[in-house]
């Protein structure tokens, strides 16, 4: 009888069985679900425009995407943490996006996310002179955002 319990032990093993001699596992616990939205805004007629997205998980912005017109030219970028061009610290005054020339910083203030840019060098990422200096509000709920251009010294409070 004490082989024919072991067999029983032993297929039971192998086949991921529990047996009555041993404890049941605790389920893992269930992980929290990743609440995932997209804000994005426009300003402008299309000849000069500014449009600027940015995604957040759980609240936290993890994408960033940024497109301009004035005339005949054309800037875009995006960034998201750990994309091989940027990098992404958190700090007091929000999340600063060091960039390939120039510093981004977005804070949240529950409301609206406001972005700051300092010397963000077009010529990096749109093979055009000049840089992106100002501040872009983009609002939680939908309505137009807006943008005030600035210079460096005026979006000064960010880190070099």
């Amino acid at each position: 009888m004490q082989k024919f319990a072991a067999t029983v032990a032993a297929l039971a093993m192998a086949a991921g069985i529990a047996t009555a001699a041993e404890p049941a596992k605790k389920a893992a616990p269930r992980a929290k679900p990743v609440v995932k939205e997209l804000h994005q805004c426009k300003i402008g007629p299309y000849e000069k425009q500014t449009r600027f997205a940015i995604e957040t998980s759980n609240g936290k912005p993890t994408y960033i995407a940024y497109w301009s017109s004035n005339g005949p030219y054309r800037c875009s970028f995006e960034s998201a943490p750990a994309d091989g061009r940027t990098r992404w610290l958190d700090s007091d005054i929000g999340i600063v996006v060091s960039m390939l020339k120039g510093t981004l910083i977005i804070e949240d203030d529950k409301t609206h996310f406001t972005i700051t840019a300092r010397d963000v060098d077009r010529m990096a990422y749109c093979g055009t002179f000049g840089v992106i200096s100002g501040v872009l509000t983009v609002p939680k709920n939908k309505k137009d955002c807006t943008w005030e251009e600035k210079t460096s010294e005026e979006a000064g409070h960010l880190p070099p």
